[in-house]
């Protein structure tokens, strides 16, 4: 089995590489053709889609009655892609002029990612919960919405130009999704095979695969000098997870915390947030070396859940 899933694993994930380079194709085309930044139009299109493998995990493990695996991918991803994700970026980018005109406004809503964690400080998430998380990142993307004019651009621009571009997006982005389910049932077989515990298989190594996705689509946006459609999806993802997806785990079965360290989570949630807001402030050079740093975190992160799980 551990050649299977091995195997498996690498040909899914480079799948999900190849397509994602067609995604960053389609959505750019989608921000320019309607003048929309590319920052606005990958938070809202890839942000969604890049949370389809952990709503697949979540969703799968509260039908399953684990819901605390589901919780566990979600905010180990979450701190993933806020360290070693957009730390991968900014290493393979070299540094990245962050502009203030799209993170002014935006940027600071990744507190929303915090909101599970104060939820969860009693042991557990109920569906009353829950729906606030949802309600919550509605409100939130259609706030964007209206801010930005987002309607109005794609109405005043040609629906047979805007259809086609969408209907390629969203096709790349089913390969794209597909693809990440398999590498996430193939990761998961293998931390079975290994033995790991199932909190940890959630944070640590669930968690940090079904990141993937934007990883791969934020690579492919660097590699066309397209910094903004690399650092969108990240933070849309995050906001995602973090509202509606952790909400929707909750609704169809109530999470109670078991397996994890909640307060060691949201210490390192805190510092993640924190640490990436200060560099990504508007107006700075994000740099290769505050990169490593994130990455650094997020080593220290998994070494301490290894630590206090297996002990």
């Amino acid at each position: 089995m551990l050649l299977y899933n091995a195997v498996g694993f690498a040909i899914a994930a480079i799948v999900m590489v190849r397509a994602g380079s067609y995604a960053v194709k389609y959505v750019s085309s989608i921000a320019k053709a309607d003048r929309i930044s590319a920052f606005l139009t990958s938070f809202l299109l890839v942000g969604i889609v890049s949370s389809f493998p952990e709503t697949f995990v979540s969703v799968v493990s509260a039908i399953k009655n684990e819901p605390s695996l589901g919780l566990g991918t979600l905010l180990g991803g979450n701190i993933a892609d806020l360290t070693l994700v957009i730390g991968l970026v900014g290493v393979a980018a070299g540094s990245i002029k962050i502009r203030s005109k799209e993170f002014a406004h935006e940027f600071w809503l990744v507190g929303l990612l915090m909101l599970p964690i104060l939820f969860s400080l009693d042991g557990s998430i109920g569906r009353i919960e829950g729906l606030a998380l949802i309600l919550s990142c509605l409100m939130f993307i259609f706030g964007m919405l209206r801010e930005n004019n987002v309607l109005s651009k794609l109405s005043s621009h040609s629906r047979k130009d805007v259809a086609k571009n969408i209907a390629l997006f969203l096709l790349s982005s089913a390969v794209v999704l597909t693809a990440a389910n398999f590498v996430v049932k193939f990761a998961e077989g293998l931390a079975l095979d290994f033995k790991m515990p199932i909190a940890l298989v959630g944070i640590v190594f669930i968690g940090a695969v079904t990141t993937l996705p934007e990883l791969m689509f934020s690579l492919a946006s660097v590699a066309k000098h397209i910094d903004g459609l690399a650092l969108g999806d990240i933070f849309g993802t995050v906001i995602i997870d973090a509202t509606l997806i952790v909400g929707i785990t909750a609704l169809i079965s109530p999470i109670t915390i078991v397996g994890v360290n909640i307060m060691n989570l949201a210490a390192f949630t805190a510092l993640s947030v924190s640490t990436t807001i200060y560099f990504l402030k508007p107006g700075r050079t994000f740099t290769r070396n505050e990169a490593l740093l994130l990455i650094l975190l997020y080593v220290i992160f998994v070494a301490t859940q290894l630590t206090t799980s297996l002990q």
